[in-house]
């Protein structure tokens, strides 16, 4: 029990789920703060997509055509067209950028119900790409199951030609300063040889130390975490 202003407010002594923790923070800052809810869960969109969003975007080479690619929905916005045919905006974010999805009237009725923020789902759709815009319009979406988590330990993917003694040492720091209780296992690629062994560092897995490993390793060097 706690006294404010002479008045008494008791403060329930619990903590809330992950889940339930990261859509406060959502709505009430418009960010994620302690987490975020694919964290950990790279392999599972991996396995179940063709590219990452980011890739689809920035790959020009990449041919107008089908795709599936998969995320968090963060935002949803219903419409209804001059013909009274009602469709949406869905905002789909991954953990390395965003994109809109459209979906029309057919698609849209088949899924309507099942547009939720804060779901995880891939959406396989046809996209093209016009002056430098990538237009992705849903044909098919499907929600994931992302219960079981990150399984095993961070795996970091490394090619040899990187493997210096100033990577590899940078690479220890940003780890010590992330300290946890997982273990971390590098995966060393020597022209498609692999390689893993395992690293002396207990880690917790979060954004930060994703986009600090990423800075120094690239954008692919996260097999798992």
């Amino acid at each position: 029990m706690t006294q404010v202003s002479g008045l008494e407010i008791e403060i329930p002594n619990f903590e809330w789920d992950k889940s339930t923790l990261l859509s406060f923070e959502r709505e009430m800052l418009g960010l994620y703060v302690s987490d975020h809810p694919l964290l950990g869960v790279e392999h599972i969109l991996r396995s179940n997509t063709d590219m990452s969003i980011s890739a689809l975007q920035s790959d020009e080479s990449t041919p107008d055509g089908m795709v599936t690619l998969g995320g968090l929905i963060t935002g949803v916005q219903r419409k209804v067209s001059r013909q009274g045919s009602s469709w949406a905006i869905v905002s789909l974010e991954d953990l390395e950028g965003a994109i809109e999805v459209l979906f029309f009237s057919n698609t849209y009725n088949q899924y309507a119900l099942t547009l939720i923020e804060d779901r995880v789902v891939t959406v396989r759709g046809r996209f093209e790409r016009r002056d430098e815009v990538v237009r992705f319009t849903a044909l098919e979406m499907k929600s994931l199951d992302i219960s079981t988590g990150p399984v095993g330990p961070l795996l970091i993917s490394l090619p040899v030609s990187q493997c210096t003694p100033p990577i590899v040492d940078r690479m220890k720091e940003i780890l010590r300063s992330h300290p946890g209780k997982r273990e971390v296992h590098m995966q060393i690629d020597d022209q498609g040889v692999l390689t893993t062994m395992k690293i002396d560092a207990l880690v917790t897995a979060s954004p930060s130390l994703s986009a600090d490993l990423k800075s120094i390793l690239g954008p692919d060097c996260l097999i798992r975490i």
